[in-house]
């Protein structure tokens, strides 16, 4: 029997899942502003109500389809939150349209928690704040380029009077 092929094809599924798992490790998060960064996300979540918890960062790439699926993320990380303004800088591999949601988990639990009615009980937010009248906003609402230098994302997170 010859086992030539079946090893080649492990080789090259090893290949395959070090090249996946190699670009979203390239993707990180620092505390601060984005100083200097070739293509980097300078990001503020405003409005945090309290310094309990964690202000948990999902980043989304291009795909519209893959906006706020859940396993379709391309970089999560959570910072501690503090009241007021959260900075922190995701460095992205490349230029691109991306798409962001946030969340503050006040009580570290480390999920969005939600009213009996499904209403966000923490506060949450998304790229280019759009209105959310009736629900999440779309890939496109929540859409942004980031090219050359950093691109500052301002998030304004949104408390429901149910979650209070």
């Amino acid at each position: 029997m010859n086992r030539m092929p079946v090893i080649l094809s492990g080789l090259v599924l090893a290949c395959l899942l070090v090249l996946s798992w190699d670009a979203h490790a390239q993707i990180h998060a620092t505390e601060g502003a984005c100083n200097g960064a070739a293509t980097a996300i300078d990001v503020r979540v405003q409005g945090v109500r309290s310094d309990r918890g964690n202000i948990m960062f999902v980043l989304y790439g291009d795909n519209p389809d893959d906006f706020l699926v859940k396993g379709k993320k391309i970089f999560k990380q959570h910072v501690a939150a503090k009241r007021g303004t959260v900075a922190f800088c995701v460095i992205v591999p490349k230029a691109g349209s991306y798409a962001a949601s946030v969340y503050h988990d006040e009580n570290g639990n480390k999920k969005l928690d939600r009213s009996w009615i499904g209403i966000p009980a923490e506060g949450a937010g998304f790229s280019n704040n759009p209105p959310l009248l009736v629900g999440p906003p779309s890939h496109t609402q929540a859409a942004f380029q980031v090219s050359n230098g950093p691109k500052r994302v301002e998030i304004q997170l949104n408390y429901s009077i149910l979650g209070q």
